[in-house]
């Protein structure tokens, strides 16, 4: 929940890596045999037509029968399909950054599945630096703006997950709930047009990043303002353990 200070007039905003599998094959050649005439000896015996051909039809079946009770005892290994998206996620690694936000529709994000990675110092409206990366066992932080996004893969029955801290760029828009009594509750891993016309429940409000600093001790909404002129609403959230101070307000303040 974010606190904001009054304003003299108040504006109504229109608007987060493969396994392979050897393949074994086997084969069992028959070994044909000749016999030879032991030499000096002459023995006539008679010679029934065919004869030769059923010890040879004999001897092939033999060595078929080796040949398929080999491929039996030894099956071909199953290699599993691809999963483009299970690839994609396993290619991300720690201190990577995504060009991705939470959409505000249930759990969706931006993408399908993790984009290339970018400059951590690029202006996008959602950008996460990748803290950890992990399998199913993997519990990541829960602090304020830090985020998962997990993958189940029905090929492997594995699961992907990284582990996501936000990176606050100037002058993009994301969604919040206006409670209507000053103070706001922000979607911290969302991002949304500062123009949209409409939002997704259970938001109603669109507030723009105005200024990202360093917390002082004594962080208020007050540090918010540019100067003792300014009369703009601010709300204003704590991130990265106390240490960064986001300033929010209305976009078209």
């Amino acid at each position: 929940m974010l606190v904001g200070c009054d304003r003299k007039n108040r504006d109504t905003a229109s608007h987060q890596p493969s396994t392979s599998h050897d393949k074994i094959t086997s084969s069992a050649e028959p070994s044909g045999r000749s016999d030879g005439d032991e030499p000096g000896i002459t023995i006539e015996v008679p010679i029934e037509v065919g004869g030769d051909s059923d010890n040879n039809k004999q001897d092939s079946g033999s060595g078929n029968s080796k040949q398929d009770s080999g491929s039996e005892q030894n099956p071909k290994a199953e290699e599993p399909e691809p999963d483009p998206t299970e690839d994609a996620f396993r290619s991300v690694s720690a201190g990577d950054c995504l060009p991705v936000y939470r959409t505000g529709y249930g759990d969706n994000w931006s993408q399908s599945k993790p984009p290339e990675s970018v400059s951590c110092r690029g202006n996008y409206a959602g950008l996460f630096y990748v803290t950890r990366t992990g399998g199913s066992g993997l519990i990541c932080p829960n602090g304020r703006a830090e985020d998962s996004w997990r993958y189940y893969s029905a090929m492997s029955k594995q699961t992907t997950t990284l582990c996501l801290r936000r990176i606050w760029v100037k002058n993009y828009c994301v969604l919040a709930i206006d409670s209507g009594d000053q103070s706001l509750s922000v979607g911290l891993s969302t991002a949304v047009g500062c123009n949209a016309d409409r939002v997704p429940k259970p938001y109603n409000r669109i507030v723009v990043v105005s200024d990202v600093y360093r917390a002082p001790p004594d962080a208020h909404v007050g540090y918010c303002k540019k100067n003792q002129y300014d009369n703009r609403m601010y709300w204003m959230v704590l991130v990265s353990g106390g240490e960064d101070m986001v300033c929010f307000t209305d976009p078209n303040a």
